[in-house]
């Protein structure tokens, strides 16, 4: 019997040792997607601006958002999503897993908002490319860019 019950306790332990590595492991790859989301958003910008470099006043209007966004996605993520010794357990155990999904989806959001821009840009401004660089409003060019 003393040895059932010291079985069973290695058992419990070892499981608990398993869900704390598998728990960490999801933290590490939420908090990782988020990195390659944020890396993602900054070359997609960086892309449009090259795009549309001979247009100064609209790569510049990009440049500026992009940057904006970026700062400004900081400071959200740090509002929404307080880091606190009073929260509940599950918030604190979920912290990086919920942050990383929700700058995921807003650097998504923000993404289509560009793709929607470009695309009304570009169907009153093609004039400006004609001679310079005719295919920077090509579909295959901006699908390029937002594929990166």
């Amino acid at each position: 019997m003393k040895n059932f019950i010291l079985l069973l306790m290695i058992i419990l332990l070892s499981a608990g040792q398993v869900l704390a590595v598998v728990d960490s492991s999801a933290k590490r790859d939420a908090y990782k997607s988020m990195v390659l989301s944020n890396q993602y958003f900054h070359d997609t910008c960086n892309g449009i601006a090259k795009n549309f470099r001979y247009d100064n006043r609209f790569a510049n209007y990009l440049r500026n958002r992009c940057l904006l966004y970026e700062s400004d996605r900081q400071r959200f993520m740090d509002a929404i999503f307080p880091i606190t010794n009073n929260g509940e357990d599950w918030y604190k155990d979920k912290y990086p897993i919920l942050q990383a999904n929700f700058a995921i989806q807003m650097n998504n959001r923000e993404i289509e908002n560009y793709r929607l821009i470009i695309n009304e840009y570009c169907k009153y401004n093609k004039y400006k490319f004609a001679k310079k660089d005719p295919k920077a409003c090509s579909q295959q060019r901006i699908n390029s860019i937002f594929n990166l």
